[in-house]
């Protein structure tokens, strides 16, 4: 690791406002689920656990309604799962047919809609249940199985929304926190701080905004108000990062509506071709399992699904992470399962050896885009070795098998990648910069914080894929980013004077 990288890291598992609660929140609400899943012997404990991680929101609006969403999802996925398993329980190929189906639309909705990762999480879901017919192939014991897969779900997510409805942080709040961080960065706009908040551009104090509205916390004025301090903070710190002296924004306009499917969702061939591969690597995967016998590898299909990203770059980010984060996982499950495991034998016991293990997994996975999915992966393979039934796991064969299919998944999505229509993510920065440059061309004098946050949007993310690049071993962009920034900052200047 370079001096580079080593400082990089720091940075990223440094504290910062709001992970130090948002960790212990995380902790908190893993121990009392898997608490309540023992005393009520909840199956697969580690499933429940693990959902926490995914569904945590920093805000209380953002959390109740995030929890809600999902059991809503759960509940008509599980129902419409029952209804499909009726039809092709009997029908091996049907059932095939019908899981690529729902892996390619997921995945593709995925990528051309603005359900995101939802959509793919919901293909997930209905592939998943699909293969379950292999293990449980009783119509009767299948349904009994899902009925107990929506307790499973829908246990931490109302134990979330009840917590965050009692004590979570409140959406205004964390508008003002990011209203002060804006004007504080003032003092150093070309700061690490300064460039984080610019690079996020209005999406999230939007998203406070809209949850503050929607729990009354401001309406009327006081949103009007908000939202003018919101545009206003951002309007300043973009100008004086440009060297321009800071101004008042001159308006607040509402955010863009965003339409369901992306103006390109039937044009850019790129979403289909996404699809397509994940549908083939999740083929592959579970061809091989279920061909050679072994469903306990079926974590290899489920990485599938989890890992495959936009390009190369980032996928392979997304597999180093997960690698990271599994072994690490695995390790900190084989030592407490060997080591600390015996000596405990009451539910208090477990609580405390999960406490650690699931601090530092979600103190990691409360950090940036580099390492947060590091700390998810720690979380769910320690979950699975730990927490495999109701009492001490009486050997490891399990956890290894799983580990193993989250490797051979790894390797499949990496090879599909690789081979099948290659996207480069250094491709898709340079793309993103002639966007940039395209806008600027003919883009007014930007009068708002919006304004200038849609111009920069091109370059926040050719940066992020900038650095996504290094996974491809491409040529580095940081001649390329350091000009088009240039050339962005060199039109704010030109603009002040006519927007004031």
């Amino acid at each position: 690791m370079t001096d580079a990288s080593a400082q990089t890291l720091l940075a990223d598992l440094a504290p910062r406002d709001g992970r130090l609660s948002g960790a212990l929140t995380i902790t908190g609400l893993v121990l009392v689920t898997s608490a309540i899943a023992m005393a009520l012997r909840v199956p697969e404990a580690a499933l429940s656990c693990y959902l926490i991680f995914f569904a945590h929101r920093d805000n209380a609006g953002d959390s109740i309604f995030t929890a809600i969403k999902l059991t809503i999802a759960a509940s008509l996925g599980i129902f419409l799962g029952v209804l499909l398993l009726r039809g092709v329980i009997e029908e091996p190929m049907l059932r095939l047919a019908a899981l690529v189906g729902f892996t390619f639309l997921g995945m593709f909705l995925s990528q051309a809609s603005k359900l995101g990762p939802l959509a793919g999480t919901a293909g997930f879901v209905f592939a998943f249940l699909l293969t379950l017919a292999d293990v449980i192939p009783v119509p009767e014991l299948m349904n009994r199985a899902l009925e107990w897969m929506w307790v499973v779900l829908a246990l931490p997510l109302g134990l979330m929304a009840f917590w965050a409805a009692l004590a979570g942080k409140r959406p205004l709040h964390c508008a003002e926190e990011r209203i002060t961080a804006r004007t504080r960065a003032l003092a150093d706009p070309q700061g690490a701080s300064a460039q984080a908040l610019l690079d996020e551009g209005m999406g999230p104090l939007d998203d406070y905004r809209k949850f503050a509205r929607m729990l009354g916390e401001a309406r009327g004025e006081d949103a009007a108000r908000l939202a003018y301090r919101a545009d206003d903070s951002f309007y300043q710190l973009a100008l004086a990062e440009a060297g321009v002296f800071p101004q008042r924004s001159h308006a607040a306009p509402p955010p863009e509506p965003v339409p369901f499917l992306l103006p390109n969702a039937f044009t850019d061939p790129r979403h289909v071709r996404f699809a397509l591969k994940v549908s083939l690597a999740v083929v592959i995967t579970y061809a091989f399992y279920t061909a050679f016998g072994l469903f306990q590898i079926h974590t290899a299909m489920i990485t599938c699904f989890y890992v495959a990203l936009g390009t190369r770059g980032e996928t392979h980010h997304r597999i180093a992470l997960r690698f990271a984060g599994a072994v690490m996982g695995a390790v900190a499950g084989f030592a407490t399962m060997l080591w600390l495991m015996p000596l405990v034998d009451d539910i208090g016991g477990l609580l405390l050896l999960l406490a650690v293990p699931t601090f530092v997994a979600a103190w990691i996975g409360l950090g940036g885009e580099r390492i947060s999915y590091a700390g998810w992966q720690l979380a769910l393979c320690f979950f699975l070795v730990v927490l495999t039934g109701f009492g001490p796991p009486t050997g490891i064969g399990a956890a290894v098998s799983r580990v193993i299919g989250i490797l051979f998944g790894s390797a499949v999505i990496m090879v599909v990648f690789a081979v099948v229509w290659p996207d480069s993510a250094r491709d898709d920065a340079l793309a993103a910069i002639d966007e940039m440059d395209t806008a600027l061309a003919t883009a007014p004098p930007p009068r708002s914080g919006r304004d200038i946050a849609r111009l920069r949007a091109p370059l926040a993310q050719a940066m992020r894929l900038s650095e996504m690049a290094r996974y491809e071993r491409l040529a580095d962009l940081s001649p390329q980013i350091a000009a088009a920034k240039a050339r962005y900052h060199a039109f704010l200047r030109s603009t002040a004077h006519a927007a004031a």
